[in-house]
């Protein structure tokens, strides 16, 4: 017993040692990061949220679940709330959290690495590639990607409670597992994977090796050692089946904002076809991470409509070779065979099983790729042993990370700001309407209104009922003064997508232009139901009435829309004018800035 604890207090800096070097690293990776501005998605998901209450809009966003409205995620939200108390609207806090969240996934791997291999060094090894591996950075460095940080970081946590429990029997684990599910699946959907990776641990190890370690397992010895993990934790497999089933009747019957109704390529036949094109451009990913994409949306990734597509049948036999030589490694290197079981039941939330619109992403790689990255450690590890090819072993790996390392920092800087993610994003897929869409946005925010109209015809011309490309492309008409060819990309994108506010109010400044009045009150009147735009509908409303000469309404107006938000400069401005003139002469209706897609 002594002599355990010696071993013990002497194993303890070494791994701490470890540990403060795979933050350090990690940190350095990721520190260009930190003066990143918000983009994309970040403007609704943070910007916009903490400007209506952060936290406290935690009821409100469950109710809208049940309207269809995209996942409740509460922990990330209150994630969200903490960087909110921390640096306000300044990136740099919500940037510093991403950054230390992952660090604590790269530790969290590095202790199941640690675990399994019972080796420091090559857990070190597999946690920095984690760390510093360029496919992360959609997740890290995207502060929308924080769903997926959060989700991988109690996903890990909650599989090495598992192994700790399998280890010392202790229920104290068994417990965290349980409360570390729900917390999984809360920051992000794809949590729910978290009892197959454990049931398949369970499962391979304790597949008993008859004869020599090569071959397939034969599959009654596969189900022995499935009998044998349910029998020995039935205590932990049985809340864990009842809690990943009420989360799975979740996800069927609530989460619908993110579905389409048919399968990619119209039929669950094809969308299998994309999708094993997809697992080998993820793998391509992982062992190749040159040229990296931010938006594999149409037509960025070709969806497969026929069975004779080379390169979908080329990705099947590849996948299939794969999946083979994994069942192989079962009996003579199970935890190579693990780290790749991992990887293809990690991607079974995002496969397509039940139709999402985004079909591809790189984000989708943070938790199966620690997967990938543990089977390439166990098939390296025999040859640490060996000194002949341990030396070049090491000088390769070294090489590996420092390569990675420097691939990540140059992609940090494609996610300055919005211009410069969205012109590398084209660069990288010329044929992605919604990149082109996105680059033509960003022009257009910064006055550059012939290139804005140059991407946003070319992502009209990709996808011509692309409603939102079709908007922006009215507003860049708006703002070269030309109110009726805005009117007709407004109202056509209306016609795609009624539902959408923006170019409703665009389409409303639009008419004031060409005299048609009561249409464009018509026009900021049906965006008042929508309440994240409705003050803009209302200042817009009260500069109609000033024009009018309906004093009464415009003040009445411009009050309601700094009711509802406080901080539009506009209705404020608008309303001090309307104050002190004693006319409207002064008021026009122009497009509300802050409103754009």
């Amino acid at each position: 017993m002594g002599k355990g604890r010696q071993g013990l207090r002497g194993r303890i800096p070494e791994q701490l040692c470890a540990v403060l070097l795979l933050a350090a690293i990690t940190a350095a990776v990721y520190y260009n990061s930190l003066h990143n501005e918000f983009l994309f998605d970040d403007l609704e998901t943070i910007v916009e949220a903490q400007g209506r209450g952060g936290s406290g809009q935690q009821l409100t966003q469950l109710f809208n679940l049940l309207r269809g409205n995209p996942a409740y995620r509460p922990i990330r939200s209150a994630s969200y709330a903490f960087d909110y108390a921390l640096s306000g609207l300044d990136p740099w806090g919500y940037h510093l959290s991403n950054i230390a969240y992952h660090t604590l996934s790269a530790t969290v791997v590095f202790l199941i690495a640690r675990t399994l291999f019972n080796q420091t060094g090559l857990a070190l090894f597999a946690a920095i590639l984690f760390a510093v591996h360029p496919v992360q950075t959609e997740a890290v460095t995207y502060l929308s990607g924080r769903r997926d940080v959060l989700s991988g970081l109690f996903v890990l946590l909650g599989f090495y409670t598992f192994l700790r429990y399998r280890q010392t029997g202790r229920a104290r684990y068994a417990a965290a597992m349980l409360l570390l599910y729900p917390l999984a699946f809360f920051s992000k959907e794809s949590g729910i994977i978290l009892p197959l990776l454990c049931f398949s641990y369970d499962v391979i190890s304790r597949i008993r090796v008859k004869g020599p370690g090569v071959g397939l397992p034969p599959v009654r010895e596969i189900w022995a050692g499935a009998r044998s993990a349910v029998r020995e934790a039935r205590l932990l497999y049985l809340p864990l089946m009842v809690l990943a089933g009420g989360l799975a009747l979740y996800v069927l019957f609530l989460v619908r904002g993110t579905r389409v109704r048919t399968f990619h390529g119209g039929s669950l036949f094809f969308t299998g076809l994309t999708m094993a094109r997809v697992f080998l451009h993820y793998i391509t990913l992982l062992i190749f991470p040159l040229t990296l994409n931010a938006d594999y949306s149409y037509n960025a990734f070709p969806v497969t409509t026929s069975w004779t597509d080379p390169n979908a049948l080329v990705a099947v036999l590849i996948l299939v070779a794969l999946g083979v030589g994994l069942l192989s490694m079962l009996k003579s290197r199970p935890l190579a065979a693990f780290g790749g079981i991992w990887f293809f039941v990690a991607l079974l939330p995002v496969s397509q099983i039940i139709p999402h619109h985004e079909m591809v992403a790189e984000h989708f790689l943070y938790v199966p790729s620690v997967g990938f990255f543990l089977m390439a450690s166990a098939l390296a590890r025999p040859l640490t042993d060996r000194p002949r090819f341990a030396t070049a072993l090491y000088a390769t790996g070294l090489v590996t990370l420092l390569l990675l390392s420097l691939r990540t920092v140059w992609r940090n800087g494609d996610w300055r700001d919005d211009l410069t993610l969205w012109s590398k994003t084209v660069q990288a897929a010329p044929q992605a309407a919604r990149a082109r869409n996105n680059l033509g946005a960003a022009y257009l925010r910064r006055g550059e209104l012939t290139r804005a109209e140059e991407e946003l015809n070319a992502a009209v011309r990709i996808k011509p009922d692309f409603a939102i490309a079709r908007g922006n492309l009215g507003k860049a008409y708006l703002d070269r003064n030309d109110p009726e060819r805005a009117e007709r990309e407004l109202q056509a994108a209306l016609r795609l997508k009624a539902d959408e506010v923006i170019p409703r109010l665009w389409l409303g400044a639009a008419l004031v232009r060409l005299q048609r009045l009561p249409e464009a009150e018509q026009q900021f009147r049906a965006a008042l139901g929508n309440p994240p735009y409705a003050a803009y509908a209302y200042n817009n409303l009260g500069v109609l009435f000033a024009k009018n000469g309906r004093l009464a309404e415009a003040e009445s107006a411009f009050q309601e829309a700094l009711r509802r938000m406080p901080e539009l400069a506009e209705a404020r401005q608008n309303l001090a004018r309307l104050q002190r003139l004693q006319g409207s002469r002064g008021l026009m209706v122009e497009p509300v800035s802050g409103a754009g897609p």
